[in-house]
């Protein structure tokens, strides 16, 4: 068996690749892994702006992105991997985003990919299924190249921490208004990188195994994301959503650690928190769904990672829509990345915050043939182009939310990201 990064290095170098791969062995959702590279064709999007590209040709014209993707899946009629951008919530509400982009990554990218591998973890085989495996005289150099080191600048947050408390407390005065219960509001760190950005993806990896993890190359710009939460999957005619709100660290023994699992199980802040985004979440899905058929199966569940246990609930709906396309936009984005309720709370996002999210608090995943799908919220995600990396970091903000503390954990947040660098040099 060819090991998946190698292989991804392999195709990186030779153009777009996408590595959607489960990395917790434990965890029930990490089953399979997937590598799409050699794209036959490829749609991408800066608002109404739509490019598509087959071979050397390239078509451009303007189109809401939703429905331009759903035009091109249709006439592909193949597997779809890419990314959903957070400001494509423009196209759905009477949104607008004016704030400084500066990673322009764009609001969506979709490959119909010419080789597409997936990987069983239960099973440990590899099936093919679009296209050829190279031989491994071929891609025997990808692994001097996978062990090349990597430097990280100073992570810098662009919005300081009097301004960012000063939102927060705007955030706090309008909930007491009644404009929203809950907001997630973010800031953006950027650092000079230099070196492999794959190998930076692999650091993350082995630091912090999570079930949707991916790592992206496209147009000189590449991503890194250690997601441990599912936004929205599709199987035959179930769809299922499984928010997460609620975090605490790993304790440094099995008493400690089993001691703060249960603190965080009986948290009522917690439980408050998660039942505001699942209520969220079920309205989403109704949108979708045949009537009387929204379910929550498993509602504070605490599921455990490398560093941290979080609670997640499971929201489950019967599709009486059959289009992909339809089912995603009719609930994107993730209600843990903006607040209750979604609009006013995306609203309010837009006013506070000093930056465009692009594929932050998006969308990674893909699309099969038979339209069921599977698709990850992007946070813990590093973002690389033009030798600088940036890092969205952020949190849920209530009534009862301590400004001060809200930074500090943003700071946490941004300081793991440094935790990768132990066998890389840092400056």
């Amino acid at each position: 068996m060819v090991d998946l990064l190698t292989l991804t290095q392999y195709f990186a170098s030779r153009g777009d690749v996408i590595l959607l791969q489960s990395q917790s062995e434990d965890h029930p959702s990490s089953n399979v892994s997937y590598l799409a590279a050699q794209p036959e064709s490829i749609i991408k999007a800066h608002g109404n702006q739509i490019i598509e590209i087959t071979g050397v040709e390239e078509q451009q014209y303007n189109q809401n992105p939703w429905d331009a993707l759903q035009s091109f899946r249709n006439r592909v009629d193949s597997w779809l991997f890419g990314y959903l951008g957070y400001d494509l919530k423009n196209n759905i509400e009477q949104l607008d985003s004016s704030n400084p982009d500066p990673v322009g990554a764009g609001d969506m990218y979709f490959m119909e990919p010419g080789f597409l591998l997936r990987y069983d973890h239960k099973s440990q085989k590899e099936e093919l299924i679009i296209g050829d495996m190279p031989s491994k005289d071929e891609i025997i150099d990808s692994v001097i190249s996978l062990k090349e080191e990597c430097e990280l600048g100073r992570l810098k947050p662009q919005t300081s921490r009097q301004r960012y408390i000063q939102k927060i407390e705007k955030s706090q005065f309008l909930i007491t208004e009644g404009d929203f219960y809950e907001i997630n509001l973010s800031h953006q760190m950027i650092a000079p990188f230099k070196g492999s950005a794959l190998q930076l993806y692999q650091r993350m990896r082995e630091i912090g195994p999570v079930p949707f993890g991916s790592f992206l190359q496209f147009d000189e710009l590449s991503v890194c994301c250690q997601s441990p939460e599912r936004f929205l999957r599709k199987k035959g005619s179930t769809v299922y959503s499984q928010p997460i709100k609620g975090t605490t660290k790993r304790g440094a023994s099995i008493n400690e650690d089993d001691i703060l699992r249960k603190e965080l199980l009986s948290s009522k802040k917690e439980q408050a928190e998660n039942l505001m985004i699942v209520d969220l979440v079920r309205n989403d899905l109704s949108r979708i769904a045949k009537e009387g058929t929204v379910k929550v199966p498993e509602l504070f569940d605490i599921q455990s990672f490398g560093t941290v246990h979080q609670m997640v609930s499971t929201v489950t709906a019967e599709a009486k829509e059959e289009d992909p396309v339809n089912i995603l936009r009719a609930c994107f984005p993730m209600g843990s990345m903006t607040g209750a309720p979604k609009i006013s709370a995306m609203e309010t996002i837009e006013e506070l915050e000093d930056y465009k999210r692009g594929i932050y608090s998006g969308a990674i995943g893909y699309i099969t043939p038979g339209g069921d799908f599977d698709f990850n919220v992007v946070i813990r995600t590093a973002i690389i182009k033009n030798n600088y990396l940036y890092y969205g970091v952020g949190g849920a903000i209530t009534g009862d939310s301590d400004p001060q503390k809200e930074w500090e954990e943003t700071q946490i947040k941004a300081r793991a990201l440094s935790d990768v660098f132990e066998n890389c040099e840092e400056k």
